[in-house]
């Protein structure tokens, strides 16, 4: 690499490329065929079975429902065997349940390939923050996540530019063409994955709840599931994690019901909020990430939270039908949502990840990310109860909720160390920086 590119990839915070090319090709190719499938990843088996749409919504929420233990499982492969091999391992399990998609012919088949999927969707977010802070080697988390993130964004656009294509050249034959795409993605980020080579993790098994070696193996996993519940800060991450889910959720759900249902805008207006948020996520993640770089995370994340409920807040305001300035609001809301993912993304995985031992990280993270999906599961049917009743008290309510989870991070990270609460210091900080890291899980 050049001095000139060199001094282009420090100003923007990207890392260096040499070394994470396999893992930036796994990322791209697995979250292309992500992007393959997010169209029809349950209109599939109304194109190609006669399983009727409501038994299908019944499967999917079971599958959901049943998947939940699969990210502690995920969390405990990553400490006993690496977060490497769960990375490797959550996208083969992805691969055979796109298997089932194809070989589908009712009910029964149909819930498995669901529940396979569902299952390595919770393995990848249960070691993904662990991978990323593996590969990191000790340097920025955020530099290293947000870049990845940005690749991951503008895959999942790529490929649902390529299934529009596909499934417009043939739509029964298109869906079963996309599949087929997607376990060769599964597969081939699975060998690239193998491929990356990977620092192992310190030994820090000391730090996880005092743990001595020459205890059963067993004693050692039932402490270690103590740490990862145990603690002030670590319950705090939890219950913010909740709260927050809704983020997630609103540009796929939330938000395209007020454009559709309350505001009679055409239904496109969710592609293009999609295609909003995910592309300028991908152009801004990067050089935002690195311009906060110097910023506590715990004060990313409540701006980012601050920032979002300010927004709901002026939707309830806004009469419940379509406006002159609708589309203008749409524009507004997907650049809100994008810029919120870019800040709040890095900076909540970067506290989660890095405030617990090494010994517990993997089994820590995935109690964080499950009760996040907890939290996506329940906030549809409140979403929808609510919404009946009155669409500005949604967003009133959304607001306060949202506002809330960004202050249990502050609370959170209020008694960690200033090395985990910032992801880099200046000169001056430097000295401050160096005090010893404590544990959340011990606090």
């Amino acid at each position: 690499m050049s001095t000139q590119n060199k001094g282009l990839a420090a100003r923007f915070g990207v890392p260096p490329l040499t070394e994470v090319r396999r893992t930036t090709a796994a990322v791209l190719v697995d979250t292309v065929g992500v992007g393959l499938m997010i169209p029809i990843s349950l209109l599939y088996f109304t194109l190609t079975t006669d399983i009727p749409v409501a038994e299908l919504g019944v499967a999917l929420t079971a599958a959901t429902l049943l998947s939940l233990p699969a990210g502690l499982a995920g969390g405990a492969m990553t400490d006993r065997f690496g977060p490497k091999l769960a990375m490797v391992t959550n996208n083969l399990v992805s691969a055979a349940g796109y298997v089932l998609y194809l070989l589908a012919d009712g009910l029964a088949t149909a819930f498995l390939a669901m529940l396979l999927v569902a299952i390595a969707d919770r393995m990848y977010w249960a070691c993904w923050s662990s991978y990323v802070h593996t590969l990191s080697g000790g340097r920025p988390f955020e530099r290293w996540f947000a870049f990845l993130e940005s690749i991951k964004a503008g895959a999942m656009g790529l490929g649902a530019i390529l299934a529009t294509v596909i499934l417009a050249a043939g739509t029964d034959a298109g869906a079963r063409w996309l599949v087929v795409l997607n376990i060769a993605t599964c597969v081939a980020a699975a060998l690239l994955f193998v491929l990356q080579p990977m620092s192992p993790p310190a030994d820090d098994a000391a730090a996880a709840g005092g743990e001595d070696d020459e205890d059963p193996e067993l004693l050692q996993a039932v402490r270690g599931w103590r740490t990862a519940f145990a603690g002030r800060a670590n319950r705090l991450f939890v219950i913010g994690q909740v709260l927050l889910s809704p983020v997630m959720l609103l540009p796929s759900v939330a938000l395209p019901l007020l454009f559709v249902e309350r505001w009679d805008m055409p239904v496109y207006v969710s592609t293009l909020l999609f295609a909003l948020n995910t592309g300028i996520a991908a152009l801004i993640q990067t050089p935002l990430s690195h311009a906060v770089r110097f910023r506590s995370r715990a004060g990313v994340i409540c701006f980012s939270a601050g920032l979002l409920s300010a927004s709901l807040l002026l939707m309830a305001a806004m009469p419940e039908r379509q406006s002159a300035l609708a589309w203008c609001v749409v524009v507004v809301v997907g650049v809100v949502l994008a810029v919120v993912d870019a800040l709040y993304m890095p900076a909540s995985n970067a506290l989660m990840t890095e405030s617990v031992p090494d010994a517990v990280r993997g089994r820590t993270v995935a109690v964080f990310q499950t009760a996040a999906a907890v939290g996506m599961a329940v906030f549809p049917a409140c979403f929808g109860f609510v919404f009946e009743f009155s669409s500005a008290l949604t967003w009133v309510l959304l607001a306060a909720v949202i506002a809330a989870g960004g202050l249990c991070f502050a609370a959170a990270a209020a008694r960690l160390p200033h090395a985990v609460r910032f992801p880099e210091f200046r000169k001056t900080d430097e000295a401050t920086a160096g005090a010893p890291e404590s544990l959340a899980g011990s606090q």
